[in-house]
């Protein structure tokens, strides 16, 4: 592999990982608005915690988050494979 596929691979798993974040921070700040994880029962005027929903947002977070660290786990070694190819060539 030359350098110019390495800055390729560099710059698109930066931008992935840019992506990612904001489908993280996007997505849980709209569970968060649209699902409470607080919910009060109009009929009875009592508040309950909805579990099923903390879940969802524990599911959706290792999710995406893994994913997240994933990418910038193989930015940082192709960083490692530029300098290792650059050190040789």
């Amino acid at each position: 592999m030359n350098t110019q596929y390495f800055s390729a691979l560099i710059k698109m798993s930066l931008f992935a990982s840019l992506l990612c974040l904001g489908l993280v921070l996007l997505g849980n700040y709209g569970l968060l608005s649209n699902m409470p994880i607080e919910v009060k029962d109009m009929t009875t005027n009592q508040t309950h915690i909805d579990y099923i929903h903390i879940i969802f947002y524990v599911v959706f977070n290792c999710m995406f988050v893994g994913f997240l660290g994933c990418l910038l786990w193989r930015a940082k070694h192709s960083q490692q494979q530029l300098k290792q190819y650059i050190a040789h060539n």
